[in-house]
């Protein structure tokens, strides 16, 4: 019985135990799994980052859009059809803008839209956005507030002359 312990005693302090270490077999398997779980972190951070490029390109896209949009209306830039234009401003290398008019529903209404690109050769990421808004025709309301004003005109030198013919 002493003897039993004595075995138990050594095998307990290292001397002869059944898995005294790892095998090649156990090391292969622990780098697989290493190298597939960096593989994987690898490719959801290139996701990641690709999606944070997307989302901050689309949204310079729409406050390019916006801004462009605020330019026709308040009459900085001609309402008229134009082809694609760059953006002249620094740091927008790449973005383009185009104006499309067509006439609206009702007389003296635009349909205005406005088209922003970004297309950036070393860039897998593309983005535009497109914004439509009607507007009135500044034309048609100057002319129509021309003839409304000569029709006036008209009117009271009628007037005048049934005023001083019944005199």
């Amino acid at each position: 019985m002493k003897r039993r312990a004595k075995n138990r005693s050594i095998a307990r302090a290292g001397g002869f135990s059944q898995h005294q270490g790892l095998t090649l077999f156990e090391v292969v398997i622990a780098m697989a799994i290493f190298a597939g779980a960096i593989t994987a972190l690898s490719q959801a951070l290139s996701t990641a980052t690709r999606a944070a490029l997307q989302a901050r390109l689309q949204s310079q896209a729409v406050l390019l859009c916006q801004t462009k949009m605020a330019e026709v209306v308040g009459g900085a830039i001609p309402s008229s059809g134009s082809g694609e234009s760059s953006f002249s401003d620094p740091g927008l290398d790449g973005w383009t803008y185009s104006v499309n008019v067509s006439p609206g529903a009702h007389t003296g209404i635009n349909q205005v839209e406005v088209t922003v690109q970004c297309r950036q050769a070393q860039q897998a990421v593309d983005a535009s956005f497109t914004m439509t808004r009607l507007v009135r025709d500044q034309q048609a309301f100057v002319s129509s507030a021309i003839q409304a004003a000569k029709q006036k005109a008209l009117q009271s030198g009628l007037t005048q002359q049934q005023s001083q013919a019944s005199q």
